[in-house]
């Protein structure tokens, strides 16, 4: 599991969160949801926002309505944390 810290919080469930915690993701979560990125031809990647989504809700048992409300900053950091569950090594770090 990942904990991320969020700098704002969102509410989930009732309750107001200021952490997420992100499980790994199976093969059953990308078979159902695909990958959250495309690779470009200068070796980059791309990522799918409405996917990574997707992830976030999922793997950190929050409804879509609470990824709506984060931040864009916090979901940039997850988006980087849902492709490293993916690329491994070679995802940049951007904590």
């Amino acid at each position: 599991m990942k904990e991320i810290k969020l700098s704002k919080s969102v509410r989930a469930h009732g309750d107001e969160l200021y952490v997420l915690e992100l499980r790994e993701p199976t093969g059953k979560d990308v078979r159902e949801l695909g990958f959250p990125y495309t690779a470009s031809g200068d070796a980059g990647v791309k990522m799918d926002a409405g996917v990574i989504a997707k992830y976030i809700s999922r793997l950190a048992g929050v409804p879509p309505s609470s990824v709506d409300e984060m931040q864009p900053s916090d979901l940039n950091t997850i988006s980087w944390e849902i492709v490293g569950f993916f690329l491994g090594s070679s995802a940049p770090d951007n904590s």
